[in-house]
């Protein structure tokens, strides 16, 4: 940028959002040059689906934030309001377009520039844009109860399409009903009863299989406290994906017989259903649909994982397990958001719920899931795969992220999405390369897995 210090300063000065800055602290991000960028009229500032996270704050001009063609304008944005503060805040990928409509002087903020700042500059920045956040999910609130007031019939419906939270919107009276963004993460961090609990067994084999001594017995033994569990562990393993047909009468057989990492895989789904086997009407799920879905994804990455050689099956068993387990926490949530969500999905038939969670929450139910598996002290390689496996591309030859995403696209489009209106994406081109697998071994892989879901109990997947 070419404007001298006295101009970028002057800029600086008139805008409230560095209203707290010292005026030695405007000096100083008034000199650093190299933040500035000028953009001209028509010029994209930022692109829908990069990977670019940068932090953009609109120091003059105006911005229009559209949908992929272009025709729809979600939002306008002028001098002072901030862009891309969710991926650089959450490390996702571009949600929308961003053009400018005339032209446009930014301070862009990538992350090695914004740690280059001092400490004092770096807290009063993440503080303004927590402000800013936090003002436009207020807005989101207000027309929310408006829906919501509507849905009840107390008031006439807002006509047009579906507003985002980061949208600015008409203030009304009513006072906001529910949180979003970095204050519902927030709220549900600080509430020990939105976290469920590992159940027992899980967790005692999950720290068995960390120990490399650990032998098939002494996985058995963990299984004989719990009656129900063995009756479940015998009729799997008889089942045909094994290829036992009756032959398995005890659990310590079975043990023998399937190996400590098969064991244990078959205890953990089972012990998985009292977190993930209830229904969930925020995502209009059927008691078990969940459940059956994250088996099948757990087996189908396991299996993929084998077929790789790789020495990651354990891990990929629980990640694609797990993979969806913020549904769980989330799903209250959405409940209580339910016009919201509806109109969302009228509005955007192309969408998904994960696209919905995003505009409406703040955050999807991916990220959240890393919450959950830090609260279960799940390891941080199973935990990063977990919060990538909607966009493995971001994690450059991440492994167990690629895993995760190519079972779950597959097993969903076989008709086991696990969530009504999801609609399984095409398997990344990363993923593809990264993984190198043939798409017949891929079927293979698929045909086996739904067979290990037909021979599960009734129990298992009662509805």
């Amino acid at each position: 940028m070419g404007s001298s210090l006295a101009e970028k300063l002057s800029i600086i000065n008139r805008l409230n959002f560095f209203n707290p800055f010292t005026p030695a602290e405007k000096q100083q991000v008034a000199s650093e040059d190299a933040h500035f960028q000028v953009y001209d009229k028509g010029e994209m500032l930022i692109r829908k689906g990069s990977s670019d996270q940068s932090l953009l704050i609109i120091l003059s001009g105006t911005v229009a934030v559209t949908e992929e063609s272009g025709d729809t304008v979600i939002a306008i944005l002028r001098a002072g309001e901030i862009l891309g503060e969710m991926a650089f805040l959450t490390d996702t990928r571009r949600t929308a377009h961003v053009v400018a409509q005339e032209p446009v002087i930014t301070l862009k903020l990538d992350r090695p520039m914004f740690e280059s700042l001092p400490a004092t500059i770096r807290e009063k920045f993440k503080d303004r844009i927590i402000e800013k956040l936090v003002a436009r999910l207020d807005t989101a609130n207000r027309a929310l109860t408006r829906y919501r007031s509507a849905a009840n019939g107390t008031i006439a419906a807002p006509s047009g399409p579906f507003r985002p939270p980061s949208v600015s919107m008409p203030e009304d009276s009513i006072e906001p009903m529910f949180l979003s963004g970095r204050k519902l993460i927030r709220k549900i961090v600080s509430s020990t009863d939105a976290l469920p609990a590992m159940p027992e067994v899980m967790l005692k084999v999950q720290k068995m299989l960390r120990l490399p001594t650990t032998s098939p017995a002494q996985v058995a033994k963990v299984i004989e406290t719990d009656p129900a569990m063995v009756a479940d562990v015998l009729k799997v393993s008889n089942s045909a994906y094994y290829g036992f047909r009756g032959k398995v009468s005890t659990i310590q057989h079975a043990a023998s017989m399937l190996g400590t990492r098969r064991l244990a895989e078959l205890i953990t789904a089972v012990s998985a259903g009292s977190v993930m086997g209830s229904s969930m009407d925020g995502y209009k799920l059927k008691s078990g649909d969940l459940w059956r879905h994250a088996i099948a994804v757990a087996v189908m990455a396991s299996e993929i994982s084998s077929a790789m050689m790789s020495d990651s099956a354990e891990s990929a068993y629980m990640a694609g397990l797990l993979h969806d387990v913020g549904k769980i926490i989330l799903d209250p949530y959405i409940r209580e958001r339910k016009v919201l969500f509806d109109r969302y999905m009228e509005t955007y038939p192309q969408k998904c719920v994960r696209d919905a969670e995003r505009d409406i929450l703040g955050f999807d139910h991916a990220m959240i899931a890393a919450v959950l598996c830090e609260n279960w002290d799940i390891p941080r390689p199973i935990a990063f795969a977990i919060r990538n496996h909607h966009q493995p591309g971001t994690t450059g030859d991440h492994q167990l992220a690629h895993i995760v995403h190519q079972a779950d696209v597959l097993v969903s489009r076989a008709g086991l999405a696990g969530s009504a209106g999801y609609a399984p994406p095409e398997i990344h081109d990363n993923s593809q390369s990264v993984l190198s697998l043939h798409p017949d071994i891929l079927q293979q892989i698929l045909e086996k897995t739904l067979q290990y879901l037909d021979g599960l109990s009734d129990r298992l997947f009662a509805a």
